[in-house]
């Protein structure tokens, strides 16, 4: 073999490794963009900063029934009904109907129409609380009094029930725009709240992102009559403006205003919450959640089948299987840092929603490769690989002309 051959593969094995070698940097760089182009990084310059309290969650759960609730379920019946106090019992629990506490039978509705005579709808409207004023005693931020609870709590019927939320984002356009917010300098950051002691009901407290709703899954505080102060650390993440631009699937979160629902902002919670109303759907044809929208609320036999059906289990598998509900963009990482109770029991319930400390840190995140960047980077493989520079086309012109004018020459 002579030396030009030599010279031919010694190029083609150049060329082809090069090829090789550029292809698998441009699918890296390809794979990059489209799955790592933001990161999180973290600043702590706390001091100037304002924190936002986390969203509190207040829901009604049942209690007992009581004389009244039990006489107004006899004015209702027919005259020749015969009221049992099994049957007052079994309305009571459809009055407090939940996913995750349905003890509803309905052999005890045997005789009367599918919602067991009453409109359970009405019945919600009539007894359970509709205004933080029904339910609210004392407010205090800061130890402050909050004269208004209407300026900082707001009615929801909610997958949990009747509930008031405060500093959620399904009342508010902007985070910005919070009522509850505190600085480093602030020596108290607490939520002290004094619940009326209604027989008919109790008190669940939720804590959670300002985006976030309760839901079936999420952890749940108790509201007693014995003073009890919760602690939390809050971890705030904010994003860069141009990270909203970037493809969901390249962030793996989604912001608020991205959602398909007109009623709720986006969250982990709602889209759990959204999912967990269409499985009751397919399966039963009814839910117990989202009435307000023309959703057929779940009569007896409605129940009776969602209870068969263990729809929050499914729910479960399909979200952690398929990965459908990403994190919200602006998810507070809230950490429990414990529980002290104050005082002796009173007679009305009392809860204390404490930040143990102010926030030294503050997450970030940014857009770390953008589609300028991507293009910046192929340009410099290309120049790397080939010698695609302007440099190389201007040696490749200068040879060509001294040639040109050899030629002329001679």
């Amino acid at each position: 073999m002579d030396d030009s051959s030599n010279k031919k593969f010694f190029w083609i094995a150049v060329i082809i490794i090069s090829g090789w070698n550029m292809g698998s940097i441009f699918i890296l760089m390809i794979t990059r963009y489209r799955t790592d182009s933001t990161s999180i990084g973290v600043t702590t310059t706390y001091i100037h900063w304002s924190n936002t309290f986390p969203g509190i969650s207040i829901c009604l759960v049942k209690n007992k029934p009581t004389e009244a609730f039990t006489q107004a379920i006899r004015q209702r019946a027919p005259p020749d009904k015969k009221i049992e106090n099994i049957y007052v019992k079994n309305i009571y629990e459809y009055l407090f109907l939940i996913p995750e506490n349905s003890n509803i039978k309905e052999a005890y509705c045997n005789g009367w129409n599918s919602t067991c005579g009453v409109n359970i709808l009405e019945m919600r409207k009539e007894f359970l609380a509709q205004s933080c004023k029904t339910i609210i005693k004392e407010l205090y931020f800061g130890n402050k009094l909050i004269e208004d609870c209407e300026s900082i709590f707001n009615f929801h019927e909610l997958e949990v029930g009747n509930c008031f939320l405060a500093n959620n984002l399904m009342d508010y356009k902007t985070i910005e725009k919070l009522p509850l917010k505190y600085t480093s300098s602030d020596k108290v950051r607490n939520v002290t709240i004094v619940l009326h002691n209604d027989l008919l009901y109790k008190y669940q407290l939720y804590i959670h992102s300002p985006e976030d709703l309760p839901y079936f899954n999420a952890e749940v505080f108790s509201v007693t009559t014995r003073p009890t102060v919760y602690s939390f650390n809050i971890e705030e993440l904010h994003n860069n403006i141009e990270v909203i631009d970037e493809k969901v699937n390249q962030r793996m979160c989604k912001f608020p205003q991205e959602t398909p629902h007109s009623r709720f902002v986006y969250s982990f919670s709602t889209c759990m919450s959204r999912i967990r109303m269409q499985m009751e759907i397919d399966a039963c044809n009814c839910s117990v959640f989202n009435a307000q929208d023309g959703v057929n609320y779940c009569d007896i036999k409605g129940v009776k089948c969602l209870q068969d059906a263990n729809i929050s289990n499914k729910v479960k598998d399909y979200v952690s299987i398929n990965l459908v509900c990403l994190p919200s963009c602006m998810e507070q990482q809230i950490s429990f840092v414990g529980t002290i109770e104050k005082g002796t029991e009173q007679r009305d319930f009392h809860v204390e929603i404490d930040i143990a400390s102010p926030a030294s840190a503050r997450f970030y995140r940014i857009v770390t490769q953008s589609r300028l960047d991507l293009i910046v980077a192929v340009g410099g493989v290309i120049g790397l690989f080939i010698g695609a520079s302007l440099l190389n086309i201007l040696e490749v012109i200068s040879m060509i002309l001294q040639k040109t004018k050899l030629l002329i020459w001679h």
